[in-house]
């Protein structure tokens, strides 16, 4: 059986690593809104949310650059 993926494949998987990420995000900001309600810290909260939001941006860059290796395959 062979382990190597073909380009869709590959575009696959950070698309749903990429779908995932953007829903960690968003209820990160929910988590954080709700604890600013209540009065609590939420530096390490707004931490993780920015090491989240930059995970988030090197699938988006990964992505593209595997777009850019090959843009006759695109359609």
């Amino acid at each position: 059986m062979s382990m190597t993926l073909n380009r869709c494949e590959v575009l696959a998987k950070i698309d749903r690593d990429i779908a995932e990420g953007e829903r960690h995000v968003a209820e990160q900001i929910v988590l954080i809104k709700w604890m600013r309600e209540e009065c609590l810290d939420t530096t390490l909260a707004q931490k993780l949310l920015c090491n989240l939001e930059q995970v988030l941006e090197h699938w988006h860059a990964h992505r593209q650059s595997i777009l850019e290796a090959n843009p006759q395959d695109r359609a």
